[in-house]
């Protein structure tokens, strides 16, 4: 039997994804920012931190997975590196959680095993040209097709489309709205009639490649349906609320980077007759950021801890991408103006978390949609207060 303690262990599994890091990572920080993407080589790291275990944290034993055990701590450890392809490993763990809750044991078999090993990556298919935020109004359908099913239609902003083995897709099985009239499903991406139409040039997380999507009268067999057909609201909802738990764990991996930048940056930079880290305004926006850092960490683990606890996490998660959104911008932009006109450079990595960090503000639900959950959340529990922080 182990003598570790949860933290001892949870230590033991960071250390292994920083030395990943430091060793493939981080060498690679300039082509993995670059345009055109090197689709090759992220499909590789992707590939290969799952050989490592990542992905088998969210996977039961009897399918090659180590069962919950820390993932966020490894995001988190992940982002440290390099905050797009910590970005890249949720379509993934969170296919493989869908499969957990709701496949049947052929599905588990036929997807579990292989995630676990480090041989698949997936993407999540939700987000449409015309529906970001609006998940109740997606129009991808799919349609009986004798014992099987054709889906048609288009989906915008897929992280890892480009360089996937399956998909997690969600799609109209029935009329307007949400309830009963949605279904998910997990396709292999060489289904006949599937395409990536386009790889976006974006601003930041260069290094998770975000696509266009389109299904062109795709034939999947009803085996490849996710949950019941309807079930697909329950299906997105609860991926999406354990999506939002990573972005604290990201948020706090870029928030040690920059700060460490920073604080080494602000003991050699010498202005004013001494290092630039002994002046107050200096030494505030050091403050702040680690204060930002511990809040993001605080704000992960808590969630985490309810979520694998079985318990309800849809307020602290939304609260969590909320203020983890707000804060990484905050981090980085401090980064910057210590850096000064430096940190406006390439040359600098604070300009690349700079630029990485404002998608955690609009992508997985935008801040604005985070607090229209939580307001509402609040509504339906008026004493979610009294338990506020609290999991024992």
């Amino acid at each position: 039997m182990s003598t570790h303690t949860h933290n001892e262990a949870t230590s033991d599994w960071a250390a292994v994804i920083h030395k990943f890091g430091r060793d493939k990572v981080l060498p690679r920080s300039s082509e993995l920012d670059a345009h055109p993407q090197d689709m090759e080589l992220i499909r590789s790291l992707l590939l290969e931190v799952g050989r490592i275990g990542l992905y088998g944290t969210v996977i039961s034993p009897e399918y090659g997975g180590t069962g919950p055990s820390s993932l966020h701590e490894a995001v988190d450890a992940f982002a440290y590196h390099n905050a797009g392809l910590a970005m890249s490993t949720m379509p993934t763990y969170l296919t493989a959680r869908a499969l957990m809750s709701f496949g049947t044991d052929e599905q588990k078999s036929r997807w579990l095993p292989k995630i676990a090993a480090g041989e698949v990556i997936t993407s999540w298919a939700v987000t449409e040209p015309d529906t970001g935020s609006d998940v109740a109004n997606i129009t991808t359908k799919a349609v009986r097709d004798g014992d099987g099913w054709r889906i048609s239609g288009t989906k915008m902003f897929i992280t890892n489309a480009s360089i996937a083995d399956a998909v997690l897709l969600l799609c109209r099985t029935g009329g307007p709205g949400v309830k009963e009239t949605l279904t998910t499903f997990v396709i292999p991406m060489d289904a006949p009639g599937i395409s990536v139409t386009g790889v976006l040039e974006k601003m930041g997380l260069r290094s998770s490649p975000t696509c266009e999507l389109l299904f062109d009268n795709v034939r999947v067999e009803d085996t490849d349906r996710l949950g019941e057909v309807g079930e697909g609201w329950e299906v997105a909802m609860d991926v999406l609320d354990y999506e939002r738990l990573a972005i604290p764990a990201i948020t706090a991996g870029m928030a040690q980077r920059a700060l460490e930048l920073s604080s080494a940056y602000a003991d050699q930079r010498t202005a004013f007759g001494g290092p630039i880290a002994e002046l107050a305004p200096v030494g505030e926006m050091l403050a702040d950021m680690g204060a930002a850092l511990l809040e993001c960490r605080l704000l992960y683990r808590h969630a985490a801890a309810l979520s694998d606890a079985g318990r309800p996490s849809i307020t602290e998660g939304s609260i969590g991408k909320l203020v983890a959104g707000r804060l990484a911008n905050e981090v980085t932009s401090n980064a910057v103006q210590i850096h000064g006109g430096y940190g406006y450079c390439r040359e600098y990595e604070v300009e690349r978390l700079y630029r990485d960090a404002r998608l955690f503000m609009i992508g997985g639900g935008t801040s604005q949609v985070q607090r229209k959950i939580v307001a509402q959340q609040l509504r339906r529990s008026h004493k979610w207060g009294a338990t506020a922080g609290v999991w024992a």
